[in-house]
């Protein structure tokens, strides 16, 4: 069951949307139903998305009492992504055809789960540049709840960055999805990325490669780079020193700072210890996500 599920019960594949949906306090609780939010016609075909639905107004269907002051409640910009509810209780926590997928249980960001379960929480998955000990402070703050405490690498390595390189093949692949996601690229910045995916160019699962192509393409200078995720590691490893190289010859690339988290230094040269040591102890179990 741990293809298929989270060790919480949370679905982690698509093709099981139903389940998350029967685990959601707005289901068990309210009235909310697959066609609260999907229509079969009335739709676009890609998610069947009923019309208006992409929006808050899913939610505020219900939620009518936010409507006026929504950001009272996201404490986010009104026009930003973090003010989407979807992206704060419906993240992009499952793997389907290829990409990341919403996992379809309502849910509040919770830095405890994630360490309890392994599925990455919301703020991570947006501020891809910040630590668990960052959103664990930020969310103590905001609920009155005490701190979560978080092991040492997640006190000094962006989340993002420990899931991309340290994780099961599952988290390996939300991790790069959401490296090329354009609202965690609009609140993190972009070009900081491009060795973490390009280390994940030579990833034993081939879909991992695919998925971190996908993004290393929306990197600064990377538009036009070619890529066969199914090429032979000889072939994959001569693409990835080419990717390195883009990277150190890309002059658009603003460093976060602290630039520690995402395992650069203030000048933009790597933590090549701190990047080796996470892949060397990384997650290799095997994995089949079937969908």
């Amino acid at each position: 069951l741990d293809d298929f599920f989270w060790p919480d019960g949370h679905i982690r594949v698509t093709g099981r949307e139903y389940n998350g949906l029967l685990e959601s306090p707005c289901h068990q609780r309210g009235a909310m139903s697959c066609l609260s939010c999907h229509s079969m016609h009335k739709s676009d075909p890609n998610d069947q998305l009923a019309r208006g639905m992409r929006s808050n107004q899913a939610c505020l269907q219900c939620h009518k009492e936010m409507a006026n002051d929504i950001t009272a409640h996201t404490r986010h910009a009104a026009n930003s992504a973090g003010s989407n509810c979807y992206n704060c209780h419906m993240p992009h926590t499952s793997y389907g055809l290829l990409k990341a997928i919403r996992g379809h249980t309502i849910e509040t960001p919770d830095v405890a789960t994630t360490l309890e379960t392994g599925r990455p929480n919301a703020c991570n998955l947006c501020h891809l540049d910040k630590t668990l000990d960052w959103t664990a402070e930020h969310l103590a703050k905001r609920t009155g709840q005490p701190k979560a405490k978080v092991p040492p690498v997640h006190q000094t390595t962006a989340a993002s960055a420990v899931w991309l390189l340290n994780g099961d093949a599952g988290q390996r692949a939300l991790a790069a999805w959401h490296m090329g996601w354009e609202p965690a690229l609009l609140a993190s910045g972009s070009g900081w990325q491009s060795p973490l995916l390009a280390d994940t160019l030579t990833d034993p699962y081939s879909a991992v490669r695919y998925i971190a192509h996908k993004a290393l393409v929306k990197q600064p200078g990377f538009v036009a780079y070619k890529y066969d995720f199914v090429a032979d590691e000889a072939k994959r490893l001569a693409k990835q020193k080419e990717a390195m190289g883009i990277w150190l010859r890309e002059q658009r690339i603003k460093i976060p700072l602290p630039a520690g988290p995402v395992l650069l230094n203030a000048q933009g040269v790597r933590d090549v210890d701190r990047v080796q040591t996470l892949i060397r102890t990384r997650n290799n179990r095997p994995m089949r996500l079937r969908e």
